[in-house]
């Protein structure tokens, strides 16, 4: 995937690139306060006020996506159903999932960090253009 954004400001020698939101984001909700913009850091060389070309393969996409969305999942079923094993209870079957599910989503955060010092996964500048071009 390719986006094209302009540098907003450099963070410990990043830039932070500001990328309009997808017309398929439209419908996620996710973004707090329907923002309409997204800063992201990326590796590369620009200067601020550089509009740039930024990639990340498809398939990055993709596996991040399961491991933000189905990991956390997992750990909520495996939580329900080692909690209906052992405790019985509705009450300390749905604790014992929603435990399961906290703990995978720390697992994911931890991987996520792992992830941002892995630079075949972070985002990267594939072109420059000058101040004030075009997008």
């Amino acid at each position: 995937m390719i986006r094209t954004g302009r540098v907003i400001t450099i963070e410990n020698n990043r830039p932070m690139v500001c990328f309009d939101r997808l017309d398929a984001c439209e419908k996620c909700g996710a973004c707090y306060n329907n923002k309409k913009q997204t800063l992201v850091r990326v590796l590369g060389q620009a200067e601020i006020g550089n509009i740039v070309d930024v990639a990340l393969p498809d398939n990055r996409i993709l596996t991040l996506s399961v491991i933000m969305y189905v990991i956390p999942l997992l750990g909520l079923i495996l939580g329900l159903l080692i909690g209906n094993a052992v405790l019985g209870s509705e009450v300390k079957t749905l604790l014992a999932g929603l435990a399961g599910m906290a703990v995978f989503f720390i697992a994911v955060k931890a991987i996520d960090k792992w992830l941002q010092n892995q630079p075949k996964w972070q985002p990267h500048i594939i072109s420059v253009r000058g101040q004030g071009a075009q997008e």
